[in-house]
C-alpha cells in the first residue's frame, strides 16, 4: 500500500475595500448663515481603513480508508525424496575405522 500527497493549487476571488481620505480647499464668498458654528476651535477627524486578505488552512479528513487482512489455514500433505550422505572414515594408516557414518 502506498500513500502520497497531492498538491493542487487553489486561486479564489476576494473583494477587498480600501478607503482614502482626501482634503480639498476650495475658494467660497458667501456669508455665513445661522447654521454654521463660526469662529469656533474643532477637530474634525477621518480614518482611512483597508481590507486584506486572510488566508488560513486547516487539515480535514475527507475519506477513511479500512484494510483487512484475511488469513486462512490449511494442511496439506507434502511428498518429496529426501536424501543423505553416508560417510566412511578410514584410518591413515590404512584401516577401516568404525561403521559408516551418515550425516
Amino acid at each position: 500500500m502506498r500513500s502520497y500527497a497531492v498538491e493542487t493549487p487553489v486561486q479564489e476571488q476576494v473583494n477587498l475595500r480600501q478607503e482614502h481620505v482626501s482634503v480639498e480647499r476650495r475658494p467660497a464668498d458667501r456669508a455665513v448663515t445661522g447654521n454654521e458654528a463660526a469662529f469656533q476651535d474643532r477637530t474634525i477627524e477621518a480614518t482611512e481603513k483597508s481590507d486584506q486578505a486572510v488566508v488560513s488552512k486547516e487539515a480535514r479528513v475527507k475519506e477513511e480508508l479500512v484494510v483487512k487482512k484475511d488469513v486462512d489455514q490449511k494442511t496439506e500433505t507434502v511428498s518429496d525424496s529426501v536424501r543423505r550422505t553416508e560417510v566412511k572414515v578410514e584410518d591413515e594408516r590404512g584401516n577401516a575405522a568404525g561403521k559408516p557414518r551418515k550425516t
